[in-house]
Parts: structure tokens; C-alpha cells; sequence
């Protein structure tokens, strides 16, 4: 028969390894052709959670807009301008930026998300005589161990 101690020790270490906290990075992967995206990623509170915030800048004004989210570095010229598109495609989706070519975007990362992504920005306009022009962002690199 086991004693209460050996029966409490693999409890105790489940209930350690659960309580753990998340240690997240963001790191520059690849810089395009000018506009730049900030990524920050901020403690909520004591369990574990982060505020995921992305700030895109140098972007057409009042133009549509699209995040991009992968699990792959790439390098791919875009047309209009040979602008980079930095990272394959996972999740994303398409926003207007504001007047001075800018856009922000926010959600919660919970504690139990381990993993990565490789996040960017782009925009793009059509002018009158429809040239076509894409702006991207540079390419950051999101990790929570």
C-alpha cells in the first residue's frame, strides 16, 4: 500500500507543471519595403494570460488592408511596387486602415497557447490610372513557451 506522500507527490507535480507561467517573445523575422508593424505582448494578470496588441504603420491611407498569420518564413515579391510578402498563410483578414495609412488590432492570448506565428501586415491601392500599389510590413515573429 502506498503512503499519503507518494500518493500526493504526482498530484502535486501536475498541479506545479499546470501553474507555470508563459513566457512569450516577439522577434524581428524580415523587413519588406518601408511600413512597420510593432507587436507587444503584455501580462494579464497572475494567470498566465497575455494582451497580443499589433500596430501596423506606413500603410496606404484609407485603403483595404490585410493581417496575415503563418507558421512559415517566405520570401515572395508582390506585384506593385516589390514589396515582400514575408511569411506563408495560416490565418488572417482584411481590415480599412485610417487616415494616416495605420491600423490596430488587439485579442487575449491564453496561458494554455503554446506555440507560433509569423505575423505581417500589407495594403494596397488602386491609383487612376490603375497602377496597382502594395505596401507590407516588416515580419515578426510571435513565440509563447
Amino acid at each position: 500500500m502506498k503512503t499519503p506522500s507518494a500518493l500526493l507527490a504526482p498530484l502535486l507535480f501536475a498541479v506545479a507543471a499546470t501553474a507555470q507561467i508563459q513566457y512569450c517573445t516577439v522577434t524581428l523575422s524580415g523587413t519588406s519595403c518601408g511600413p512597420q508593424l510593432a507587436v507587444t505582448m503584455t501580462p494579464l494578470g497572475q494567470g498566465g494570460n497575455y494582451e497580443l496588441d499589433l500596430t501596423a504603420t506606413g500603410l496606404h491611407p484609407r485603403s483595404v488592408g490585410a493581417m496575415q498569420w503563418g507558421s512559415n518564413p517566405t520570401s515572395v515579391t508582390l506585384p506593385g511596387g516589390g514589396c515582400l510578402l514575408l511569411c506563408d498563410y495560416v490565418w488572417g483578414h482584411y481590415f480599412q486602415t485610417d487616415d494616416t495609412g495605420s491600423y490596430s488590432w488587439g485579442r487575449s492570448w491564453p496561458h494554455w497557447a503554446v506555440g507560433y506565428f509569423y505575423m505581417q501586415m500589407g495594403s494596397l491601392q488602386v491609383d487612376n490610372n490603375n497602377q496597382l500599389s502594395v505596401r507590407t510590413t516588416t515580419c515578426q515573429l510571435v513565440q509563447c513557451f
